[in-house]
C-alpha cells in the first residue's frame, strides 16, 4: 500500500527533503506532493492576472 502525503509549508528550507531521506531509509510506500518550492514562481503564481499595485501581495 502507498501513503500519499502532501508536504505544504515554508519553501524557504529543505526540511521536505529530510523528510524523505528520512522514509526512504526506512523503506516506507510514500509518494509526496507539495506546493510550487521555486520561490520566483511561487511569488509569480498570480502574475497572469495582471499587475499588481500593491507588491505586499507578491510575497504573502
Amino acid at each position: 500500500m502507498n501513503w500519499t502525503i502532501y508536504l505544504s509549508g515554508e519553501i524557504h528550507t529543505n526540511w521536505r527533503e529530510q523528510i524523505k531521506q528520512g522514509t526512504d531509509k526506512l523503506d516506507l510506500s510514500i509518494i509526496y506532493t507539495s506546493a510550487v518550492t521555486n520561490h520566483a514562481a511561487s511569488d509569480a503564481a498570480g502574475d497572469h492576472l495582471g499587475p499588481e499595485d500593491n507588491h505586499f501581495w507578491r510575497d504573502h
